[in-house]
């Protein structure tokens, strides 16, 4: 086994290690094609862009990638523009998912904010998320190798794979149910999908 199938091996072994640790894969935790959920609280206070202060103890939820369906995306070689407007609508139809389950009454009404940690960067902003105040990541550098190796391991090209969009370091990104639902909730999906007229 060459050295680079033996990283691809170990790399794809501690994620699955960590996805079952976490139940990442388990039905419950699956939020639309491209996400899944994982509830925890929150270990300190901290204060989110939008004014939202989320305390110690507070219900969070933790936000991971479903690798499964996004790698799917790259069956029959569709062309990485493709695989990348894919990959955003799914994203997007994951959060209009999660907002409707945050919504009033819903099951995740209760979560005061979501947050994820990513090296993409661009398309997290333009969906809605921010950095909250103070809260840099002390193993951002660690975390965004990782999260690059794992790209490597899981993307059908390897190492060859485009590395457009990603950041040196992770970042922990946060959006408050509020924030989520007035992006993404089931109004706002609503008007989306309206026909135009005239």
């Amino acid at each position: 086994m060459t050295q680079d199938a033996w990283t691809r091996w170990i790399v794809e072994r501690f994620d699955l290690g960590y996805r079952t640790l976490h139940a990442l894969d388990a039905p419950a935790a699956q939020v639309g094609p491209a996400l899944c959920l994982e509830l925890r609280r929150s270990r300190r206070n901290r204060q989110l862009l939008d004014g939202t202060t989320v305390r110690r103890g507070d219900p969070i939820g933790i936000l991971h990638l479903n690798n499964r369906r996004i790698l799917a995306l790259h069956h029959g070689s569709p062309g990485q523009r493709t695989v990348g407007l894919l990959f955003r609508r799914r994203v997007v139809a994951s959060l209009e998912v999660l907002a409707a389950l945050a919504a009033d009454g819903g099951p995740l009404a209760h979560v005061c904010a979501f947050t994820a940690t990513t090296i993409f960067g661009g398309l997290v902003e333009r969906i809605g998320f921010d950095e909250a105040a103070g809260n840099r990541l002390a193993s951002a550098r660690v975390i965004g190798a990782y999260q690059r190796l794992l790209l490597v391991a899981l993307h059908p090209a390897g190492a060859a794979r485009p590395r457009l969009g990603t950041l040196p370091r992770a970042r922990r990104l946060w959006i408050s149910r509020e924030r989520l639902l007035a992006l993404h909730g089931p109004v706002r999906a609503r008007r989306k999908r309206r026909p135009v007229t005239g």
